[in-house]
């Protein structure tokens, strides 16, 4: 109705413009038809703008035509991140970046990042071997709701700040009521080396392991924990002055030695920790030679039956260096919170490898 109102009142404007002109040049009055001109006009711009607001852009009827949108599924490897950060992805022994689940043994940890745990995405999702067909499979969301965090009550970590960073991560997680490595004790001790250990080891010097207010040898700690896993976190800063041939060897002394006292207890190397590039320049330390002793560190521990975790590979950049979005406060070696997530993830696919090989079940805590 509005748009014929208008089109009458447009119709109206243009018949007495023209007889306006027409009166013009006859030389008779036109005031009369400018003022017919213009309301006519005006009632035309008034119905034109109440009929379009008055029709709905899309009827109802067509909306309930048009085909359901669904959701293009997401792939299973685009989780995370890291590490979220988570929680990828970002993320087992032999890791690699996103992909989840080839059989590798943990002992060949093996990683790359892709961005992203928590405010980043964890980089990787780390592999474990397959579970046998009587053994149920851990799902990587079980993993991280600590399905098989009851396999770090009997492990100790031995290491210098680094660990101590982790210790601090894992107590602040589980004061927030989320599981963090079951009862596992971490001992980082600021500044401690390969080679303070081994003295202490040799009782050539005071140890410097401090547990329990108390130093101690990393024997006496095994002993006191009646751990069965020990985990050592050590030798970035042994690199200043030990060339890698030495790092491995004082690494295999201290290990000979607590394995004389404890015959029967498991051990699991970390790669040494990467560097933020600027600190390794103040200490001297390249690329070449971090990497030339984490291989030298992966084949000690595979000729010796000791599992190598390679959490190195997890937090590196393109130039081999810690990046920086993993770097703790203090921009040097110390993982910030980001990255200490991938490696609680990776320290868990260590379980879960251990689990799907049979060497142990969540029942065997149970019974201790």
């Amino acid at each position: 109705m509005f748009k014929c109102i208008g089109l009458a009142g447009l119709l109206g404007a243009i018949v007495s413009l023209i007889v306006m002109i027409l009166k013009a040049f006859k030389g008779q009055p036109k005031k009369k038809f400018v003022i017919a001109s213009a309301v006519c006009f005006v009632v035309f711009v008034i119905c034109f703008v109440v009929a379009t607001s008055s029709d709905p852009a899309v009827s109802t009827s067509t909306v309930s035509q048009m085909p359901a949108l669904t959701a293009t599924p997401v792939p299973a490897a685009a989780e995370n991140i890291m590490p979220t950060v988570s929680p990828a992805d970002v993320p087992a022994a032999t890791s690699t970046p996103v992909p989840v689940a080839t059989s590798t043994p943990i002992s060949v940890l093996a990683a790359t990042s892709t961005p992203a745990l928590v405010p980043t995405s964890i980089p990787t999702e780390a592999t474990t071997a397959e579970p046998s067909p009587t053994i149920p499979p851990v799902s990587d969301e079980q993993l991280d709701e600590g399905y098989l965090d009851a396999w770090f009550d009997d492990s100790l970590m031995i290491g210098d700040s680094i660990a101590g960073g982790l210790n601090m991560y894992a107590t602040k997680e589980r004061g927030n009521n989320r599981p963090c490595l079951g009862n596992m004790r971490i001992v980082g001790v600021s500044g401690l080396t390969l080679k303070q250990v081994l003295a202490g080891e040799r009782k050539e010097k005071p140890a410097k392991v401090l547990f329990r207010s108390r130093f101690m040898t990393v024997s006496e700690v095994v002993e006191l924990t009646q751990a069965k896993r020990l985990f050592f976190m050590l030798g970035v800063r042994d690199l200043e002055w030990y060339s890698a041939e030495k790092l491995i060897d004082v690494y295999g002394e201290i290990i000979s030695i607590v394995k004389a006292d404890h015959p029967d207890l498991r051990i699991y190397v970390h790669s040494l920790m990467p560097t933020l590039k600027s600190f390794a320049k103040k200490v001297h330390l390249d690329y070449a030679t971090h990497k030339a002793a984490n291989e030298k560190l992966r084949a000690f521990c595979e000729e010796n039956g000791y599992t190598y975790i390679e959490l190195a590979d997890l937090v590196r950049d393109e130039d081999g260096f810690l990046k920086y979005e993993y770097s703790g406060p203090d921009y040097s070696f110390h993982p910030n919170d980001i990255a200490k997530a991938i490696w609680v993830k990776l320290l868990r696919s260590c379980a879960r490898d251990e689990y799907y090989a049979g060497i142990w079940k969540p029942e065997d805590n149970a019974n201790d």
